[in-house]
């Protein structure tokens, strides 16, 4: 059974845009389904239960429109800035690397940026075709690049999809520094998750639970020689992520 949330991920990243750390640790709850129960039981039959991810859907403005808005004579036409589409990157990687079934709203896997007002029939009355040119600009480019190697990944490593979830919740190593970490695990494999949502790199220590080499997804800045109980240090690149997993 797949449920909507009341939209807990796309409130607490909204607030994380905004420069809050309260809403970072938040969403790093939110992205964990803290406190959605993981089956219900109808009619004495138990049935596994999930929720869908988001941060764009047709009710709201586009993400980027978060980070600034181009100027217009009609607040209608206001739109999102594009070329901050860099700061939505670490949005999209915990999309792919939650708990729960990510979907992207049309047109979101190649940087559309329409601005919806939070009221008025403006939000209904105006038409906002999805614009396929998009996808082949610059920053089209650049966002469905990421997106095509989120979706393989997901695919790739099972414990993102069914993995055990669990938020290294520490304000004064992680959400302090503009920082969220998490861990996803399914029997042996577990893949470490850490997002900078800032606009300079972070470096931060984290313990792993197992010693070895560990495989970073992205963009291949593998850790070698990590011992268990011990902290190694993660270097995270502003508004971005990175993505590691025990190679055994």
């Amino acid at each position: 059974m797949v449920v909507h949330g009341e939209e807990e991920s796309l409130g607490a990243a909204k607030g994380v845009a905004a420069g809050s750390t309260d809403e970072l640790t938040n969403l790093g709850f939110r992205l964990g389904l803290m406190g959605y129960p993981a089956e219900t039981t109808t009619n004495g039959d138990t049935i596994a239960k999930t929720a869908l991810q988001y941060f764009e859907n047709h009710d709201h403005s586009r993400f980027v429109c978060n980070f600034g808005t181009t100027a217009a004579d009609n607040d209608l036409l206001r739109e999102g800035v594009r070329d901050n589409w860099y700061k939505v990157q670490p949005y999209l990687i915990a999309l792919f690397t939650a708990r729960g079934i990510p979907m992207l709203w049309q047109g979101q896997e190649f940087g559309e940026n329409y601005y919806v007002p939070d009221s008025g029939f403006g939000r209904v009355a105006l038409l906002r075709p999805v614009r396929w040119d998009y996808f082949y600009d610059p920053v089209g480019r650049s966002v469905s690049a990421l997106v095509r190697t989120l979706v393989a990944l997901r695919h790739r490593l099972p414990q993102l999809r069914q993995g055990d979830h669990f938020f290294h919740n520490d304000r004064a190593r992680y959400q302090g520094q503009g920082v969220l970490v998490f861990s996803r695990r399914l029997g042996d494999d577990e893949t470490v998750v850490a997002l900078n949502f800032g606009d300079g790199d972070r470096t931060v220590p984290f313990t792993f639970s197992r010693s070895g080499k560990y495989r970073e997804e992205l963009h291949g800045h593998d850790l070698s020689d990590v011992v268990a109980g011990q902290d190694s240090w993660l270097t995270v690149p502003g508004n971005y992520g990175r993505v590691w997993t025990g190679a055994g």
